[in-house]
């Protein structure tokens, strides 16, 4: 409960690991808690005495530390048996805003509170996190298993775009589910201390990202170290690798930044799921993976424009099939070499002969640069773009990483105006 709520009771029972840790007044609790020396309770004086008693319960992990926790607890059970402890000074309390005496943090320092909060959330309820690993694994595993070591024949070249784009879905996908199954339950306690004034919701929004940021990075590098080796893809140099990566985490960011804004506009688990499909599709059909995005009838056109998974889909197809053709590769002579015939080719890309056949007798696809035009992903076809394949990539992360800003800014927004109704209503 805030605090608010939790001074209205009289007496308190704290149970640390089955056993009674206090019971005894509530008047009084974070001064005697601070008499005592717990190190939480010094350190954070400004926290929520409900979540400051929980910091206080968990037991440290080193021996010697432990020790003296252990000492500080037996203190603790027996002043609660005595029924002593006097009231703590008004200046060490963060009493409801608008009562007499109330001083709120400033902006900043809220921030750091409520991150360190979410970092002790996070270490209590480690589960979500064991199943979001678990997923990626899985996953990864399963898709690079399928698209195993692509070959570089025209069938490798497809291969290979839809290999690099399901892995970077699937970290699309997960964020935005794993955000839509946890915050709206978070929303419900934010609604309730933010209308008790403990702090502004921007504070509880930039703390609550801050960490969310740092965690979604976190996935994208498991999928990159498992999956870009069994796939084999661009190796040539450490920048194809790096790219890779740098665009899984902004997908998986960005997926993260969709589910909140799902999340901040409702109440339960059960409509956040109801709207994120609605979300989820025009990713999938207005990115240009199915049908070539000149091609999409308006406003479908002017709409892809602000889907995520198109940049990421076009910096990551750029950057696999940004390769050194070697200067022997001569279109004009190898275009006939196929087959069997490949192993001498000197090219990125090779044709088998059924692909000959199709093709009215010669391979059509020798180098990265033929392998973008017949992904209809080279620099004529996609926007952003440039001559240059490194400043495409550049240019697509850029549009990408403005599209996350853009969607953490809405979510803010749906986050304060959540709050705003709710406070209206009392």
């Amino acid at each position: 409960p805030s605090e608010a709520v939790f001074e209205r009771f009289k007496k308190v029972l704290l149970l640390e690991s089955g056993r009674i840790a206090y019971y005894g007044p509530v008047a009084g609790l974070r001064h005697l808690v601070q008499s005592i020396g717990f190190p939480a309770a010094v350190k954070n004086s400004h926290v929520p005495l409900p979540e400051l008693l929980l910091e206080v319960l968990e037991a440290p992990a080193d021996k010697v530390d432990l020790e003296s926790h252990s000492q500080r607890l037996a203190q603790l059970r027996s002043r609660g048996n005595e029924g002593s402890g006097g009231p703590a000074p008004a200046s060490q309390q963060l009493s409801a805003a608008g009562a007499p005496g109330v001083r709120r943090l400033n902006f900043v320092r809220q921030v750091g509170v409520l991150f360190h909060r979410n970092l002790l959330n996070f270490r209590r309820n480690k589960l979500l996190t064991i199943v979001r690993l678990v997923q990626t694994v899985l996953s990864t595993v399963l898709i690079s298993w399928i698209f195993n070591q692509v070959g570089s024949n025209m069938s490798g070249v497809q291969a290979r775009m839809f290999g690099c784009f399901l892995l970077a879905f699937a970290q699309f996908l997960f964020a935005m589910l794993g955000v839509v199954n946890t915050f709206p339950a978070e929303r419900a306690v934010f609604l309730r201390e933010a209308q008790d004034r403990w702090y502004h919701p921007a504070a509880f929004y930039l703390a609550k990202v801050g960490l969310d940021t740092l965690m979604q990075c976190v996935f994208p590098l498991l999928a990159t170290a498992i999956g870009y080796p069994i796939m084999g893809l661009n190796s040539q140099s450490f920048d194809r690798v790096l790219w890779f990566y740098v665009f899984q985490a902004l997908l998986s960011n960005s997926g993260a930044a969709v589910g909140f804004v799902v999340s901040a506009g409702v109440s339960s688990v059960n409509a956040a799921l109801s709207v994120a499909p609605g979300l989820m599709m025009p990713q999938l059909m207005l990115c240009g993976l199915f049908i070539k995005v000149d091609l999409l009838p308006q406003p479908f056109q002017a709409l892809s424009y602000v889907v995520l998974v198109r940049y990421a889909l076009q910096g990551l197809i750029t950057n696999e099939f940004t390769c050194d053709t070697s200067p022997e590769c001569v279109p004009e002579v190898f275009r006939s070499v196929f087959g069997s015939a490949c192993a001498a080719s000197p090219c990125d890309f090779c044709c088998e002969d059924r692909e000959v056949r199709a093709s009215g007798g010669i391979c059509p696809t020798l180098t990265c640069d033929d392998a973008l035009r017949s992904l209809n992903m080279d620099a004529d076809t996609i926007w952003p773009s440039s001559d240059n394949n490194t400043d495409t990539i550049v240019f697509n992360a850029l549009a990408l990483l403005l599209l996350l800003v853009f969607f953490r800014l809405v979510g803010m927004a749906v986050l304060v105006a959540s709050y705003r109704r709710a406070a209206k209503r009392g």
